[in-house]
């Protein structure tokens, strides 16, 4: 049964910037009370403010840093403390770092793992049976375009992006005939400060294919709301998509390889 006194939120990661924080703004822009989650001391506190002044909407956050293996918990018991019902779960908080594997460092294989993959797979986990009692309710979850090839120089990335594909296929058969719809949303490259300097050393084809937050954020929810399972954004993006699929896989890997070597 529904409890019927609790208030339903929209439960977005990595929320303080980027897509997270479009997707916040376009979810506020439909109604949804929203609850934020991301690191301390990345301006929750002034977003949700802007966010209840502007879309006159419940706005609550949570700091705290999601690699940690007590964080997923620490979430979902808020929400039960809380009388907060999530019916909307946005598994956006991810990182990636470039290089060739090698150079990597234990802790930035750990970041990527314990963020791309545990802190989204436990969080689904841990709110998929509150939300399986919902008249209807989805889980976002914002891949990327490397999910459907190996990525050189970026390979863990690209691999923790591929479980987030393959999770949502696998529920989506295992949820079938339930009110919970799952979708992946796989951009290329998308433009932020963070990522301008490599975007600006890529190929044209990287560049080309590059979206916006806003615009990625736009296509996400309205998919999301829609039933699709598993959307690519953008023209460009979808030409690759589909060119990928009829070309040799080593061909592939080998274009994708040369891309981001010259950005790491």
């Amino acid at each position: 049964m529904e409890n019927k006194s609790a208030k339903y939120y929209t439960l977005i990661t990595g929320a303080n910037a980027g897509i997270g924080k479009q997707i916040a703004f376009e979810c506020a822009g439909k109604g949804f009370n929203l609850l934020l989650v991301s690191l301390p001391n990345t301006g929750l506190d002034k977003l949700a403010e802007e966010i209840k002044e502007k879309y006159q909407v419940e706005a609550d956050y949570i700091d705290i840093d999601l690699t940690k293996i007590e964080a997923p918990q620490m979430v979902f018991d808020y929400t039960r403390n809380n009388n907060i019902k999530v019916n909307i779960l946005v598994n956006n908080a991810g990182v990636g770092f470039n290089g060739k594997f090698e150079n990597l460092t234990t802790d930035l294989v750990d970041q990527m793992i314990l963020l791309n993959i545990r802190a989204s797979t436990l969080l689904t986990f841990l709110f998929l049976p509150e939300m399986k009692k919902l008249a209807k309710a989805y889980i976002l979850n914002i891949s990327s375009f490397g999910a459907f090839v190996p990525l050189p120089y970026k390979c863990v990335y690209a691999a923790t992006k591929s479980y987030l594909l393959f999770l949502t296929r696998a529920l989506n058969i295992e949820l079938k005939g339930t009110n919970v719809q799952v979708t992946s949303i796989h951009p290329s490259g998308v433009s932020s400060e963070r990522a301008i300097n490599n975007i600006r050393k890529s190929s044209l084809i990287a560049r080309i294919s590059t979206l916006s937050p806003e615009n990625v954020a736009h296509i996400a929810v309205k998919k999301m709301i829609s039933g699709e399972k598993v959307v690519v954004p953008g023209i460009v993006t979808k030409f690759y998509y589909y060119l990928g699929s009829v070309l040799p896989h080593g061909f592939v890997v080998r274009m994708v390889g040369y891309v981001f070597r010259k950005t790491s």
